[in-house]
């Protein structure tokens, strides 16, 4: 692998540039930062919408136009440098994973995570190896679209996809790769995949091996903040750049990198780091892998500094994207933020349901599905943008402050304070509404947490910074954060009950 300096800052005078790709469920973008005295600023210089493709019943990734979308965002990158350096970090979502052959191509597209390929699988793996084993060896939840069930789902279908695979690279690792040529695997990515010992940041080849499944595509394992290299010579010629760009590995999954921005001050803070999903956990030394989180279903993420982002996964904003979508669809054009508005104006706490039923992973109809959850206990279900908005904002609240109390009992600490990151954050309505159910203090943003958590690596790649504490000191210095105060505690307190009655 080619390397740098890792003491040699790429600034240009005493201003360093920097450029985050955040990679999302639902939207792709670029940001061109600039760090000089201390403070970081940003701009998004290039987004695109991203999402599922269906074809014939499966979902996939359409992986080339993002990356011919990252061609485009480096240009207009290499228009702000004007020459000067500047580094390259990519972020993405989990646990999906692509197969590179011997010539390095890519050898099929890649599935995505909701793909139904996946479902009921788990029943099968567990006549392998059991689910305790499963989870004391890598403490991660269990979910259907991990990558172990993914691999298992190849080996039952396509085999010769695994057997003839030269590499496994999962979305930051492929894309990295297209730009400068080099494989590897970054480990809080990789960590995604229920396949990773947490502890020792090692690949668990055996468990794959109980499951016999293939192990020989798995790439060395390298660590945020490690300097990949430059551009590969394509990639100049396509974009006009030079060895002045080099790409650095950063936070690749996501949460990962929205935990390092996250400007939490104690111990005692919670994360959220919300957006199509609400990934709600606390920062520990060590993963916790007991059965009490067995039970639970927490996971445990290698992330930043070598922590270890101790969570759940839960339901987020996926479901006010697919309503949104429906209702396009239905001729009704709605901003996020009148949708919001509208379901300000409706009654509160009329509809609960569960956000985490697994009806909701990928129906046709969203709007549909949840007035099913409703209609088939023989109640009234919401109706319109207002009622069904306000019911998925309240329920997602319920659900957040409800695996709160579940982190507080299975670690015996109390939380303070909840951070809520990311896109998610700029949703009032879920802020405040979680703040009420938890009886808790939010903070709000930052609202671009993962793309500063990826520059931070950056400028820890070039010695420009220490490590986590300085970084989010940075970012509490850069940002404006927005306070919620729990409010209208007793009737929440309530509704909590009604939610817990639905599980």
């Amino acid at each position: 692998m080619q390397g740098m300096d890792n003491n040699r800052p790429m600034i240009q005078g005493d201003m360093t540039h920097l450029l985050a790709f955040d990679l999302g469920s639902s939207t792709g973008r670029a940001l061109w930062g600039t760090y000089k005295d201390g403070q970081l600023s940003f701009e998004v210089i290039h987004s695109f919408p991203n999402g599922p493709i269906r074809l014939n019943g499966s979902w996939y990734w359409d992986i080339l136009r993002i990356y011919d979308e990252m061609l485009v965002a480096l240009r207009n990158a290499g228009q702000l440098a004007q020459g000067a350096p500047f580094t390259v970090g990519i972020d993405t979502w989990g646990v999906d994973c692509a197969f590179v052959d011997k010539t390095g191509q890519l050898m099929a597209p890649v599935h995505h995570y909701r793909d139904p390929r996946t479902e009921g699988l788990y029943s099968e793996i567990f006549q392998n190896v059991a689910r305790e084993e499963i989870y004391s060896r890598t403490g991660i939840m269990f979910i259907q679209f991990n990558s172990l069930v993914q691999l298992f789902a190849e080996k039952k279908s396509r085999p010769w996809l695994l057997n003839q695979a030269e590499k496994l690279l999962f979305p930051p690792d492929l894309f990295t790769y297209f730009l400068t040529g080099q494989y590897f695997n970054e480990i809080t990515i990789a960590s995604t995949s229920q396949f990773l010992d947490p502890a020792t940041r090692s690949w668990d080849r055996g468990l794959l091996e109980c499951l016999e499944i293939p192990h020989h595509f798995l790439c060395p394992l390298i660590s945020p903040g490690t300097i990949i290299g430059p551009l590969s010579p394509y990639v100049q010629a396509e974009t006009g750049l030079g060895n002045e760009v080099t790409v650095v590995a950063v936070g690749g999954h996501d949460t990962a990198s929205a935990l390092s921005a996250a400007p939490t001050e104690t111990s005692a803070s919670a994360v959220i780091s919300a957006g199509t999903w609400s990934l709600l956990g606390r920062e520990l030394d060590s993963p916790e892998r007991s059965s009490h989180s067995l039970n639970a279903n927490f996971t445990n993420e290698c992330s930043v500094g070598n922590k270890i982002f101790y969570h759940k996964i839960l339901c987020g904003l996926w479901l006010i994207q697919e309503c949104r979508r429906i209702w396009e669809e239905e001729g009704k054009e709605l901003s996020y933020s009148e949708i919001h508005e509208a379901a300000e104006m409706a009654e509160p706490l009329q509809h609960i349901f569960y956000p985490d039923d697994p009806r909701f992973m990928n129906p046709l109809n969203m709007p549909d599905e949840i007035r099913g959850f409703f209609l088939d206990r023989g109640e009234d279900a919401p109706e319109g943008v207002a009622e069904m908005a306000r019911s998925i904002y309240e329920s997602l609240a319920l659900n957040h402050a409800y695996v709160l109390q579940g982190i507080e009992k299975t670690l015996g600490t109390a939380i303070d304070v909840v951070h809520i990151v990311g896109g998610g954050s700029q949703a009032e309505l879920l802020c405040q509404f979680t703040a009420n159910a938890s009886g808790k203090t939010v903070v709000a943003g930052p609202i671009e947490a993962t793309a500063l958590g990826n520059m931070l690596a950056q400028l820890k790649a070039q010695g420009l910074i220490s490590g986590l504490e300085e970084g989010r000191r940075i970012v509490r210095n850069s940002l404006n954060l927005k306070v919620y105060k729990p409010r209208n505690m007793s009737f929440w307190v309530e509704a909590l009950n009604v939610f817990m009655e639905r599980l």
